[in-house]
């Protein structure tokens, strides 16, 4: 072994004797266009060829500066042998610039593999060797640098003795980081502002594609990290730092900005990073400070368009977090009338602001405001603009038709748009992603669940790679694929996953995902009958849920449902008369004292249904609901034909027999009297033809009260 690699602390070459070492040898000019590789044939090995030791022994035997040049190795470098060799100089240099390691250049050494690796006798060396060299190198440095180039689809992450030194790196939990020559930070920069790069580049890196000149060490190291992390968690190491990289990035570019518009377009980038995080409140406070740069300063009507994109976002960001139409509808049409008037009719920002704004009037089911924004949005990009506009514009309107319950309409959108997706950028690419969570949710809701759960899995895989398992996109994915495992009864592990979901929207302080995750626990108690825990869930969420978006919200009244659904099963919910009116004053203020189901379409017709609701008896637990046409016409999803079914009345018919059946086993003869009328008012109001018959009408009956 190396003597470099057999001493507690590592020594390195400093980043002064790279240059140095250049000038020794004829300068940059002499180095243009040459490899690492071609270095280490041209250079390295000649300049060693006397004493045949690697380049760090070399200098510190024989040159009288080798104690200025051989230091304490504190950074591995982490690089491609296909690299040139100067971008890699470039890279460090840069990288030292940015990191305030301006005076390690002189004093830091960098353990560098052309430089500490004895290069005479490489060849002859076994894969053992070189494994344990670079992990004991690594190990005791506790820094790796990996060089980046090019920026968006590294070579490095292409190697696999580059990926094995991630490896090791998680496995010793050093600190990682990334550097790239200034040339490729300004090519960076700016396809940031276009928009969608970040995303861009993790679909590209995945170290499980690397490769190695020998066959043998690519199978040895992937059994390692199989057997340890796995390639996931590698990659999520090496995305972690390049979003650390990028946020400080933006950020700095936002402190640094020289003019109005600049900062305003910063703004919009690190505003746009916060709202993909899921953190809308920090979104929205950036979104604000970009549309207030030219507050009094600029007259409305001069204002440049990113401004009116700023208020576009304000907007977005607003609806998202639940505030009141009023907050952000005329920021909408606002922003909508400057973008017109400034870019034309088929600018792309006109199509997002007309897609925003159409999916806002559809989330609150103005659905007549929205739509039509919609189908003009797709129109025009299906006639002017990038194919990213037409999936965008098309994967819209299916995600909206889903809201209406025109399903298989919103079917050929959604997979319009996820083949689109995966077309333009790659089945990985996180917007790929987010197209196939709608198309999979559209799955769920025609009862399609098994369809639904195989697309949420491969797609929970490729976010836990990407975006790592604390995400909210990645949270949203598990959230979706536990409820689609739930309805097909798979119900092992779906409490832990659920926890994990909501403890995760907690920490990122997204309250409405947090009581989803709280509902969708009462649900699966309620299907594990167990009804205490379902009723501590669903209390918990509906009381919230009724603050939030209002007793007759979409929210609320599902909620609702499902705490009747307990009640319909646990006979200790309704076995008193209070019992009974607190649920019933849950119903009404729900404004569901009526036949009609109103969140829950039948799985056959996909229409609301009207009085009985019907479930097969061998399916899943409150998976599959039906109408009793689609149950008479043998127009069902479940295959099991059943001769008997799972009738349930609506709440308020429910609320009514329970009341009436309680009364009359307690002999309360005249408050059942009163009940009864009531009981009839609604029957005639609804149309109910399956009533129950008086006990009064037999003659009269001695009341408990009298007695």
């Amino acid at each position: 072994m190396d003597a470099s690699t057999r001493t507690p602390n590592p020594r390195g070459l400093t980043l002064s004797f790279f240059k140095h070492f250049v000038n020794l040898h004829g300068g940059r000019d002499a180095f243009q266009g040459i490899t690492t590789k071609q270095v280490c044939h041209l250079f390295v090995i000649p300049y060693t060829e006397a004493t045949k030791l690697s380049l760090v022994d070399h200098i510190e035997r024989n040159d009288s500066d080798g104690r200025i040049y051989v230091r304490r190795a504190t950074w591995f470098v982490s690089h491609a042998w296909n690299y040139l060799f100067l971008d890699v100089i470039d890279a460090l240099d840069f990288f030292m610039d940015e990191h305030d390691l301006k005076n390690e250049k002189d004093s830091a050494g960098l353990w560098f593999c052309l430089f500490n690796n004895n290069q005479h006798d490489i060849k002859v060396l076994p894969f053992q060797h070189w494994f344990t060299t670079f992990k004991t190198a690594l190990t005791a440095i506790g820094n790796v640098v990996m060089v980046f180039c090019p920026w968006n689809n590294p070579t490095t992450l292409t190697r696999t003795w580059c990926v094995f030194e991630v490896f090791v790196a998680i496995e010793c939990n050093a600190r990682f980081e990334v550097a790239m020559t200034r040339m490729e930070k300004a090519a960076f920069l700016e396809h940031v502002k276009r928009g969608g790069v970040f995303a861009s580049m993790l679909a590209k890196i995945n170290s499980a594609n690397s490769s190695t000149r020998f066959p043998s060490d690519r199978a040895h190291i992937f059994d390692l990290i199989q057997e340890g992390p796995g390639f996931q968690w590698l990659d999520r190491m090496v995305f972690t730092a390049m979003e650390t990289w990028v946020v400080r990035t933006v950020e700095t570019q936002v402190a640094l900005s020289s003019t109005p518009a600049d900062h305003l377009q910063w703004l919009l980038i690190e505003g746009e990073i916060s709202y993909t995080k899921g953190t809308y409140g920090d979104a929205e406070a950036i979104f604000q400070s970009a549309a207030d740069i030219h507050e009094g300063i600029v007259a409305l009507d001069n204002r440049p368009p990113h401004h009116w994109r700023a208020i576009m976002y304000l907007a977005v960001a607003k609806q998202v977090q639940h505030h009141a139409r009023e907050t952000w509808e005329p920021l909408f049409a606002d922003a909508l009338a400057h973008q017109e008037k400034l870019l034309g009719l088929s600018h792309e920002h006109i199509l997002e602001t007309m897609r925003w704004f159409g999916e806002a009037y559809c989330n609150i089911k103005e659905h007549t405001l929205g739509m039509p924004l919609l189908y003009r949005c797709h129109v025009t990009a299906t006639q002017h603009g990038r194919s990213e506009d037409k999936a965008l514009a098309a994967l819209t309107l299916g995600r909206t038709l889903t809201y209406q319950m025109r399903h298989l309409e919103a079917q050929i959108w959604l997979e319009k748009a996820f083949d689109a997706f995966k077309t333009a950028f790659c089945e990985n690419h996180v917007q790929t992603n987010y197209a196939g969570v709608d198309l999979a949710r559209c799955y769920a809701l025609q009862g399609r669940f098994v369809s639904a759960s195989e697309l949420l899995e491969t797609i929970y895989q490729s976010q836990l790679r990407i975006l790592g398992p604390e995400a909210y996109a990645t949270l949203v994915v598990l959230r979706d694929l536990s409820v689609s495992l739930c309805n097909q009864g798979k119900y092992e592990k779906l409490e832990r996953h659920l926890f994990q979901c909501h403890d995760g929207f907690l920490a990122l302080k997204s309250e409405g995902w947090v009581l989803d995750c709280q509902r969708a626990l009462g649900i699966l108690y309620l299907c594990m009958r167990d009804y205490a825990r379902a009723n501590i869930a669903l209390d918990a969420t509906y009381a919230k849920f009724k603050v939030v978006f209002g007793p007759a919200s979409t929210p609320t009244r599902i909620t609702v449902y499902y705490r009747l659904f307990v009640a319909m099963e646990s006979v200790e919910d309704v076995d008193s008369i209070e019992k009974i009116a607190l649920l019933e004053s849950l119903v009404v203020d729900a404004n569901l004292q009526h036949e009609t189901w109103t969140e829950h379409p039948c799985h056959g017709c996909f229409h609301t249904i009207q009085g009985t609701l019907y479930m097969c008896p061998s399916c899943p637990r409150y998976s599959l609901r039906y109408c009793q046409n689609c149950v008479y016409d043998r127009n069902t999803m479940c295959s099991h034909a059943p001769t008997e079914w799972i009738r349930l009345m609506p709440p308020a018919r429910f609320l009514h027999h329970t009341r009436l059946a309680l009364l009359s086993k307690t002999a309360m003869w005249n408050a059942y009297a009163t009940s009864f009328h009531a009981y009839q008012e609604y029957s005639n109001l609804h149309e109910v033809r399956e009533r129950i018959d008086d006990l009064l009408s037999g003659g009269e009956r001695k009341d408990t009260a009298d007695i």
